[in-house]
């Protein structure tokens, strides 16, 4: 069965939807029943060469693709290369097909989260109404939907209904087991790794911790993860400039986000609506203590075993909150239930998961 895969999410540093093909792909690439051929706008990440080093075909566009009309222009050259490919099926793991791909073959879909339509002031109006109508076109010709959570399925089928109607499946995101074996240290500092953005609460944490200074915490912050947003790099710049402990580091690969992970004293994952959270199951492989905002989907992807902070608030009060969770978090670690929950996301079992859902799905082509 051959199957093309839009992999632009992994062409270049690739965050939350590009890991998460990335970790698919390495486990359904091992069932002979499989051959992929990966489309992507640019392949410069070490992950899609990776593949590439592995024997599968990667076409590239040449030249990257961002938020903008090119992404009409990309969709052209991804119809082109189905036309040639003529795959059994089509995979577009980043939920939006902004054009009517024709051919014969069949297309499924992952959903990550319906964000764009509920927080609109995260995204801003133009991008939500594109997603909305885009996604609505999309779900005309999807014929298979992955989602990461029950959450995620539940809002999208409230809002597009027809979704319900589609084949579906839950395939958590998948946390692989660590390769090395790490030396666990505490060096005395927070850490929050994650794209730099307003959604993800990096504005919430910068202004948490210039207060838990104040209310004299004296661990350092550090930071990583893609400057998304021209205000976060803003307000990054002046709390850099008046606030003592902070450490930038900007997009990180794997072993030195490991690295971090491991001499970290608690993750801090101040996100304020979140589809699912990879980097929380990461930090569990560590066994590092982990301060999050009181969100839904917490209870479903990690429990309750860790540190929360409420964000049922307006925002002052949600500085307050996080920087005295800051203050008071509990350091020891319930290393049973991180392994339980930790274990729901093998590569092995969720990689099953999709094939099956796949093949059996297929048999009605």
């Amino acid at each position: 069965m051959k199957i093309a895969v839009d992999a632009r999410t992994l062409g270049s540093r690739p965050s939350g939807v590009g890991m998460y093909l990335n970790d698919f792909l390495k486990v359904l690439m091992k069932y002979p029943e499989f051959e992929f051929v990966l489309l992507s706008d640019v392949a410069e990440s070490e992950y899609i060469k990776y593949f590439m080093k592995s024997g599968i075909r990667v076409v590239t566009q040449g030249k990257p693709v961002y938020r903008s009309a090119g992404v009409y222009s990309y969709f052209a050259f991804i119809q082109k290369q189905l036309n040639e490919i003529q795959p059994d099926l089509f995979w577009e793991v980043n939920t939006v097909i902004p054009i009517h791909l024709k051919g014969g073959f069949k297309t499924m879909i992952t959903v990550h989260d319906m964000f764009p339509i509920e927080y609109v002031e995260y995204f801003g109006r133009v991008y939500s109404l594109y997603f909305k109508y885009s996604l609505k076109n999309t779900l005309k010709y999807t014929d298979m939907i992955l989602y990461n959570s029950q959450q995620t399925k539940k809002t999208t089928q409230k809002i597009f209904p027809i979704a319900g109607k589609k084949a579906n499946c839950n395939a958590y995101i998948i946390a692989n087991p660590l390769k090395d074996k790490w030396e666990l240290h505490d060096k005395d500092y927070f850490l929050y790794v994650g794209n730099m953005e307003k959604r993800k609460g990096v504005d919430l944490l910068l202004k948490g911790y210039q207060r838990y200074r104040r209310l004299g915490g004296t661990k350092n912050l550090i930071l990583a993860g893609k400057m998304q947003e021209e205000d976060i790099n803003k307000l990054l710049k002046e709390t850099l400039g008046n606030t003592h402990g902070i450490t930038y580091l900007d997009y990180v690969g794997h072993d030195r986000k490991h690295e971090l992970f491991a001499d970290c004293s608690c993750f801090v994952f101040p996100s304020k609506a979140e589809g699912f959270g990879m980097p929380l199951i990461e930090v569990m492989k560590f066994k590092k203590p982990i301060l999050v905002g009181n969100l839904d989907i917490y209870d479903e992807i990690i429990g309750t075993e860790v540190n929360k902070f409420d964000l049922n608030c307006d925002e002052r009060q949600q500085i307050e909150n996080l920087a005295n969770a800051m203050l008071n978090f509990s350091s020891s670690v319930n290393e049973t239930a991180y392994e339980e929950t930790v274990a729901r996301y093998s590569p092995d079992r969720l990689g099953k998961i999709v094939r099956d859902f796949i093949l059996s799905e297929m048999k009605e082509k």
